[in-house]
């Protein structure tokens, strides 16, 4: 059974894709605490997450404390574009910062290929990235 099991989230995990890996920072631990191999579902679900954004995060300076922040490395770097927002740009990092105790709704660090940070709103869920990194956690954890 668990062969089985192994079986499935192996290839429920997505193919690797030749990337740097997605981390997982936890901000009150100060440090990285989960590495995952950067799939196509990692880079599906960080496009649909792009696609989504809806403009600047209007916060002088948005709180990252308590909160995991999920850094995935876009493979290829892909277009932005929020014209209401006069955002028009080409993401290489995207990292989804989410609050633990749900203070504020999860928002976007964004770095260009010009090496320049952009903090934006999005409308995406979060459910399948969630899933995702559970299953990946899975998937590494069994022997």
């Amino acid at each position: 059974m668990k062969f089985l099991l192994s079986l499935a989230l192996f290839f429920a995990a997505g193919q690797p894709i030749n990337a740097e890996q997605v981390e997982l920072f936890d901000t009150d631990q100060e440090k990285v605490v989960e590495y995952f191999t950067n799939t196509d579902e990692f880079q599906a679900q960080a496009k649909h997450i792009l696609n989504s954004v809806t403009g600047r995060v209007l916060d002088l300076q948005p709180v990252l404390e308590h909160a995991f922040i999920l850094k995935v490395p876009l493979v290829p770097p892909q277009k932005l574009s929020v014209p209401k927002a006069s955002i028009e740009d080409t993401v290489a990092e995207l990292f989804v910062v989410m609050p633990k105790q749900g203070v504020r709704k999860p928002w976007l660090i964004l770095r260009t290929k010009k090496e320049e940070t952009l903090l934006v709103e999005f409308s995406q869920g979060l459910d399948q990235l969630h899933q995702l990194i559970h299953a990946e956690k899975l998937s590494t954890a069994l022997p």
